[in-house]
């Protein structure tokens, strides 16, 4: 299979470094510090780039970082300074909220929670669903998202998600604020479940649809729970860690699978739109006969095709500006969707693409249109 490129610079450390060896201080007698630093910086690239995807246990993303600089002293005592690449998200399976106690290991403060069991079970059980993503996922538990490139694409970003956040808890915005954007989760979590339920209804086998909304439902309520908590004791450092743990997995903002490599990996920091095409009715024009009376034709007419954001992308484009960071367009300036698909926005209804075009606009240059999703043939 064939996986779009990712910059090299991209990878995740989670310790700290270790001191140097006896046969380092050798060596960096030999040959000087700066060819030293060089050779761990390869050295410890390479390592990383053998974990590129998830662990076969599950999926999850960690949170993109600035540039750390590590601090090295030469043997007189001098700090020398290294900068250190900046790691980009990779699959890997932590359902752990812990954060680390390192301080020489800043880039761990803030790490991203883990996806919950509900919200990924929910997200691979919708899109083994959906004839239109032509994937199927067995095994919530061993999803094997490498072999398909894929990822759970969120809506709102992670890091759009936890900065409002932490405007609650900077005292920058009061709790009527907090709830205002927040409540667009819960709206669009309702109509996705009443959707299911809808859909449940005519199902003669519905025992995994079932699941599905149970698990929705679950996410729902626990979301609502950590978002009232918060809004209540915003300088709790633990309700803001459980607050974002749910926000991170709400089963209407993480719905389903997506392509990872060239896709979601360089817009993750971006709001990310999910562009559905449906068909709409029409009434065919009436006719009118030799005697100049009308006669309807009761031959349906072929369906419009219309584009349209979906139920969170709706929520997620009438957030107040600066709440979302950008969109992403790709280099023709179309807008990069959740499935790959790029989509111009007057293709879009006007009320999407007038609320789309106030919000900041980034060009990813990360984006790869021959992307691969799915199981080769």
């Amino acid at each position: 299979m064939k996986h779009p490129r990712i910059d090299q610079s991209s990878t995740t450390k989670k310790n700290a470094p270790a001191p140097l060896s006896p046969s380092i201080l050798t060596l960096q007698r030999q040959i000087g510090n700066q060819a030293v630093l060089q050779l761990m910086g390869g050295a410890k690239k390479r390592v990383l780039e053998e974990d590129e995807y998830e662990d076969e246990e599950g999926t999850d993303e960690v949170e993109v970082k600035e540039h750390i600089t590590k601090k090295v002293r030469n043997l007189d005592g001098a700090p020398v300074t290294k900068e250190q690449p900046k790691p980009t998200t990779m699959d890997v399976e932590d359902e752990s909220e812990e954060e680390s106690e390192d301080e020489a290991t800043p880039v761990l403060k803030g790490k991203r929670p883990g996806f919950t069991t509900a919200s990924k079970r929910a997200a691979f059980a919708s899109t083994s669903r959906d004839p239109k993503y032509g994937v199927t996922i067995g095994n919530y538990r061993k999803p094997k998202l490498k072999e398909i490139n894929g990822a759970m694409p969120h809506r709102m970003s992670y890091n759009d998600i936890r900065n409002n956040a932490q405007k609650l808890v900077e005292g920058k915005e009061t709790a009527a604020d907090f709830n205002r954007w927040t409540d667009r989760f819960i709206t669009a979590g309702k109509e996705k479940i009443e959707k299911r339920k809808q859909e449940q209804a005519g199902n003669d086998s519905a025992g995994k649809l079932k699941q599905l909304i149970a698990d929705m439902e679950e996410s729902q309520r626990d979301f609502i729970s950590a978002r009232d908590k918060l809004a209540a004791n915003p300088t709790d450092n633990s309700v803001f860690k459980a607050f974002i743990k749910q926000a991170n997995s709400f089963h209407a903002n993480v719905p389903d699978v997506g392509p990872h490599l060239g896709v979601n990996n360089p817009v993750q920091e971006n709001a990310h739109m999910h562009v559905e095409t449906v068909e709409e009715p029409q009434n065919k024009s009436m006719e009118t006969e030799e005697e100049g009376e009308e006669k309807a034709d009761k031959t349906p007419a072929p369906p419009k095709l219309t584009r349209r954001l979906s139920i969170m992308s709706s929520q997620v484009r009438r957030m107040s500006i600066g709440r979302i960071s950008a969109y992403p367009y790709d280099a023709k300036g179309n807008l990069i969707t959740t499935d790959g698909s790029t989509v111009s926005l007057d293709e879009l209804p006007e009320e999407d693409r007038d609320a789309i075009k106030q919000h900041p606009k980034k060009t990813v240059k990360g984006y790869d249109p021959d992307f691969t999703f799915g199981k080769e043939e």
